[in-house]
């Protein structure tokens, strides 16, 4: 990583721990900085000898395996997708889980796990011309586990999606830690920045709304007029509406990290 990267991400890194101690979310300097004073739980290590540290309620780093399990429940048997897991009260419409987590604490905890972020999928327009520019940051592989007849199930989630013809899985691709974005509060919430996600809902987007935390490695409109809607809740295959699962977040196979690579998987 040149200087000129290597000092955007430090600027990045502070205004989000500086934005994240304002919400009240004083973990996020261990986060980010790769503290050792977070609480860790009793239970049994990760895959890799890994003890689990839990900052926050639902959520566990498996900091050596660059993993994260959050805590959520299946919200939609039927219907379009445009988000994978979302906030309550937002977008349970269109959203294969909930998650009551905050969308900040997520991405400090995926920090926590040694993750870099990016920025988000966006379309630009410049000389009449309408670019996009696809998300960066960390490739992710998204996992969800829960009880199906009395056993464990742990799957990709993109086996909860289907085409809206029922005849074509979910395309096989990572996800990224896109990492949202800061905005100025508006006005009712006074003066200083905003972590965009905590007020929109948008954890893991399916469609590229610019404000969701991990996206899906490519562009996909939320304007019927541009992609007409495709994909849909794979209903013969998703457990009931309530049911509680754990969605996985974890370094895609093959990918290092943002610090320790060039240009993109090995």
């Amino acid at each position: 990583m040149g200087i000129q990267a290597a000092a955007f991400q430090v600027t990045k890194r502070v205004k989000i721990v500086r934005t994240l101690h304002r919400l009240g979310m004083t973990l996020a300097m261990a986060a980010v900085f790769g503290c050792q004073g977070v609480q860790s739980g009793p239970e049994a290590s990760g895959p890799n000898g890994t003890r689990p540290v839990r900052p926050w309620e639902g959520i566990v780093v498996l900091r050596d395996d660059a993993a994260v399990e959050i805590e959520a429940w299946a919200c939609l048997e039927a219907g379009w997708l445009e988000q994978v897991a979302c906030s309550p009260r937002t977008r349970e419409h269109e959203s294969l889980v909930v998650i009551e987590a905050e969308p900040s604490q997520i991405h400090a905890a995926l920090l926590l796990a040694g993750l870099e972020p990016g920025a988000p999928g966006r379309w630009t327009y410049q000389d009449d011309v309408f670019s996009v520019v696809p998300p960066s940051g960390d490739r992710l592989d998204i996992l969800v586990r829960y009880q199906r007849e009395g056993r464990t199930v742990e799957e990709p989630i993109e086996r909860w999606i289907r085409d809206r013809r029922g005849n074509q899985e979910f395309p096989d691709d990572s996800w990224v830690f896109a990492g949202s974005s800061l905005a100025p509060n508006p006005e009712w919430m006074g003066e200083g920045e905003h972590y965009v996600a905590d007020l929109t809902g948008s954890i893991i987007g399916l469609v590229t709304f610019g404000d969701e935390v991990i996206g899906f490695s490519r562009v996909v409109s939320d304007q019927e007029a541009i992609s007409p809607s495709e994909w849909e809740v794979k209903s013969d295959h998703v457990p009931p509406v309530g049911t509680r699962v754990t969605l996985i977040l974890r370094r895609a196979e093959g990918w290092e990290s943002a610090s320790g690579r060039s240009d993109g998987p090995k």
